[in-house]
């Protein structure tokens, strides 16, 4: 494979042969409404697999890896909000190094919710995940919508500064929950510049899972995968879910935010103030 994307009409997609994941899920140990068993089953059913990315959480993880056939199936993984703004997407050959990073550098920086900004930046972010031996790739890095939750769009506002991307190694190109212009603009900004490319539903919801997925010609252990990523040896597949479809799954996971309404609204004004300042 050579590192090129391709858009499908039909979603989420099945595989009969290779590696196919869907590097961007998010499970009920954080704002979604995946429970780690019924998400095992689905990939199994359908010849996926998945890193699991949970926002400044790792216990999604640690309990699919209680299961026999999670080593095959899931990358280690975390999604880490950033105080700034971006989110960055953060891969591990195990999850022992998983554990490593989460306990040296992101437990005890989460916010009053859970979900939201951690009081770490996006530079400090990526710097302590290079050194943990992280894959670091920018999630949806022109989103989202109004809010500032990716790198690109962070360093495009002034909130962040360019020279983060250094130390990033890839980019989200097909994130399900972009338009296809947000996604396109990050595909070409990767190949401009050199980056590796992922694809990931951002599923919050089961029936979400697999919308996009990185792919591989042959099945491949986690490390052998990553590191086929990083080479720029994978392809992305995938397709958008569209305006209706975030809608409803917005609304299906608004109650993992509702006891927290207080600190998120303070969240958003925070960041809002920051991008005002610029």
């Amino acid at each position: 494979m050579s590192g090129s994307v391709q858009y499908e009409s039909s979603c989420p997609l099945v595989f009969s042969k290779g590696s196919a994941f869907d590097m961007h899920v998010h499970t009920s140990h954080s704002d979604g409404l995946v429970h780690i068993p019924e998400l095992l089953a689905y990939l199994r059913r359908r010849n996926l697999c998945a890193a699991i990315t949970d926002h400044n959480t790792i216990t999604g993880v640690r309990e699919a890896y209680e299961h026999d056939d999670a080593s095959d199936r899931i990358i280690p993984g975390i999604e880490v909000s950033a105080a700034d703004g971006p989110h960055l997407l953060i891969y591990f050959d195990t999850v022992r190094d998983l554990q490593s990073y989460y306990e040296s550098s992101i437990s005890g920086h989460q916010g009053a919710c859970p979900h939201m900004a951690t009081d770490l930046v996006t530079e400090k972010i990526v710097s302590e995940a290079n050194e943990s031996g992280g894959l670091v790739v920018a999630a949806h890095p022109y989103g989202y919508a109004m809010l500032v939750r990716g790198v690109l769009k962070a360093i495009d506002v002034g909130m962040v500064s360019p020279t983060v991307l250094d130390d990033i190694d890839g980019l989200e190109v097909i994130c399900g929950g972009l338009s296809h212009s947000l996604n396109t603009r990050a595909e070409t900004y990767a190949v401009a510049n050199n980056f590796c490319m992922t694809g990931g539903s951002d599923a919050h919801t089961l029936r979400e899972v697999g919308r996009a997925v990185t792919v591989a010609d042959e099945m491949l252990p986690v490390p052998e995968f990553l590191e086929a990523v990083r080479l720029q040896r994978t392809d992305v597949i995938g397709c958008e879910r569209g305006p209706a479809n975030n809608l409803l799954m917005g609304t299906q996971v608004l109650a993992k935010y509702v006891p927290y309404l207080g600190p998120g609204l303070a969240v958003h004004l925070r960041q809002g103030k920051m991008r005002l300042r610029r």
